[in-house]
């Protein structure tokens, strides 16, 4: 499996606060079948060069400790960016912006109880610049839990999603792992990832979530959205974007979503 969204890179963000944790984590990962991982720390949109070098050094230190310590993961670069209005601009400028630095893939996130103003314009933006974004854990935003077809307007706009392993196991709460589940189940995500912070408490848990899930999606699915379309990332191919017509048929969709949440 490969984990595209976890904290790793020690004293940095939210995440570790040591090297020792960081190769704790790594240790964990490899013992849930985890083959590969985005060490995506939190940025925002002011990237300053000391800032983006501390993360690359560290991230290098990490890939010598494994090697050295014998820990068969591999790590790759990228961020979960926080949406600001030019977040087009932050990606393209910054090595660390895009997932492997390949500027195809932006992982971003939102403030978890206010939708911004301006989302459905910065999300085309990227596409016209030919970046594709991934709404990190979109389960757990208060306006796609209150208002379901929220989902949609990123997904008009070419967004893919990215759903915690968390989530799918209830350890953000009922409806989280409702809206979950619900969009697993209608196909709609095209990641699941730990975001792992710490040894303890948030950590990696991808095996759990894929047997969990295994009596509720398709073999073939699964495989995807634990390692397939992750990979293509690191290959550096394109992912098929969900196509989801503005009809009768989709605003039906969401109808008996919400109903679903009893909202």
């Amino acid at each position: 499996m490969i984990d595209i969204h976890n904290h790793i890179i020690y004293e940095f963000d939210d995440g570790p606060k040591s090297l020792n944790e960081s190769l704790e984590m790594l240790r964990i990962a490899v013992d849930q079948g985890i083959k590969a991982v985005f060490a995506t720390s939190h940025f925002s949109e002011v990237i300053h060069p000391e800032q983006e070098k501390d993360y690359f050094e560290k991230l290098q230190i990490l890939r010598d400790k494994i090697q050295e310590k014998s820990i068969p993961i591999e790590i790759f670069s990228g961020s979960e960016m926080f949406y600001h209005h030019y977040l087009e601009k932050t990606a393209k400028q910054s090595k660390v912006g895009t997932l492997c630095a390949l500027g195809q893939y932006v992982l971003m996130e939102f403030p978890l109880y206010l939708m911004p103003s301006g989302v459905e314009e910065t999300l085309f933006r990227l596409s016209v610049e030919d970046i594709t974004p991934i709404i990190a854990h979109p389960e757990r935003y208060s306006t796609v839990i209150d208002h379901p077809a929220k989902v949609y307007d990123f997904l008009k706009h070419g967004a893919l999603l990215q759903v915690n392993a968390g989530s799918v196991l209830g350890k953000f709460g009922r409806k989280v792992k409702k809206v979950a589940m619900w969009l697993l189940e209608n196909n709609l995500v095209h990641f699941i990832g730990s975001d792992a912070h710490s040894p303890k408490g948030r950590t990696f848990e991808l095996a759990n979530t894929a047997e969990y899930l295994k009596n509720h999606l398709d073999e073939n699915y699964l495989a995807e959205l634990v390692e397939k379309n992750a990979q293509n990332i690191i290959d550096n191919k394109r992912l098929e974007k969900i196509q989801l017509e503005e009809t009768e048929e989709a605003s039906n969709l969401f109808l008996r979503f919400k109903r679903k949440l009893g909202l």
